[in-house]
């Protein structure tokens, strides 16, 4: 880590202008070897070589190089929008990972000075000390409880925090696999099943033993208006042509739920649909409730918490559990394990219980995952 570093932001003004690192680099006299060492912040370049930027990109030296004003690390850089700089920080068994903010109103831990030789990775400005960013623990998933536990944690303890990254459960466990979280949320199993759980866990933490610890049991199912008035019920009328749903993305639980419903209103419930779902893209559960609420979709699938959070109608469909998946490993590091603990805090399961739509009866239960 250095005290001070150049923040080019030559890669951002050479992509402005259409320009490779080839060309780039043709233009100047150097390699494109050079133009990447620069771009990420590993070169500087000398004063002449600066002028000569600069006049090939049509900009000032000033625009283009500046001293950061933070130490700077590299981290592997989660998927998320290419164009947001601002990202949360954590480290994930001993290796930073940085995740793109795109909430302007969730405060962020640094900002991507540049892109490494490697797509996935980045050199990143930090806008606090580095032990204040490491116990940081980075939850995927789609329970809004998620957020309510990630805020506790910061309250309680002055040496753990944790931030919710909204996810489905296909991407939360891939986040999970890759290393890019510490735990994942996933409500793949009905609530006396959770073998779906376990054979998730078990893709995602190959080789390795992993926890399921559940947070919370609900009901999914359909998102109506207030006293329903269109009649829409989980029958043969749910195929109208006049019905709008709101969809979600095909890894999201609440989408498959959505297509076995509108197949069983179809036949038997394992005929392909003839034709894909289309309608309005809902990010989370709580947007489709909105979405219905403002008239935009007639229904969609979400869970019981988000319909009556917003007034609105609720036909269930499937009861289901919320679990989390922490690799074993990962246990004995102090703010997982909290963040973990906390489940059984009467401070969160006071709040919690207070929630509409929230089954609490098992929260806190723990299984361990044997390795494939």
């Amino acid at each position: 880590m250095n005290d001070a570093l150049m923040n080019a932001t030559v890669r951002d003004q050479r992509a402005a202008l259409g320009l490779s690192q080839a060309d780039l680099a043709a233009r100047v006299g150097v390699s494109r070897q050079a133009i990447g060492a620069i771009e990420a912040g590993r070169q500087v370049p000398s004063t002449l070589l600066a002028l000569h930027l600069a006049r090939a990109l049509d900009c000032s030296v000033e625009h283009l190089f500046r001293l950061t004003g933070g130490n700077v690390i590299h981290a592997r850089r989660a998927p998320g929008r290419p164009d947001t700089r601002r990202v949360v920080l954590g480290r994930v068994q001993d290796e930073w990972v940085a995740h793109p903010v795109g909430d302007l109103t969730h405060a962020a831990d640094g900002l991507i000075l540049g892109t490494d030789t490697e797509p996935e990775s980045a050199s990143v400005e930090l806008f606090d000390e580095a032990s204040d960013i490491d116990t940081n623990v980075l939850v995927a998933g789609c329970a809004p409880l998620l957020g309510l536990q990630a805020d506790r944690l910061g309250r309680r303890h002055h040496n753990a925090r944790a931030t919710w990254l909204h996810a489905n459960s296909s991407n939360a466990l891939k986040l999970l696999e890759l290393g890019l979280v510490h735990i994942a949320g996933v409500h793949l199993a009905d609530s006396d099943h959770p073998d779906a759980h376990v054979q998730a866990a078990r893709q995602a933490v190959p080789g390795q033993r992993s926890v399921l610890v559940n947070l919370a049991q609900w009901r999914q199912g359909l998102v109506v208006a207030p006293g329903n008035p269109l009649d829409i019920d989980v029958g043969s009328g749910l195929l109208r042509p006049e019905l709008r749903f709101a969809v979600r993305d095909s890894g999201a639980a609440a989408q498959r739920l959505l297509e076995r419903i509108l197949r069983r209103a179809a036949g038997d419930g394992s005929t392909p649909l003839a034709e894909p779902i289309h309608g309005t893209k809902a990010a989370n559960h709580d947007e489709v409730a909105r979405l219905v609420q403002w008239g935009v979709v007639d229904a969609g699938v979400a869970i019981e918490a988000a319909a009556l959070a917003a007034g609105l109608d609720f036909i269930p469909v499937s009861e289901e559990r919320f679990d989390l998946v922490v690799p074993e490993v990962l246990l004995d590091q102090g703010p997982v394990a909290r963040f973990l603990n906390l489940i059984d805090q009467p401070s969160f399961r006071a709040e919690a219980y207070a929630l509409p739509g929230y089954d609490l009866s098992i929260a806190g239960h723990a299984a361990t995952v044997d390795a494939a």
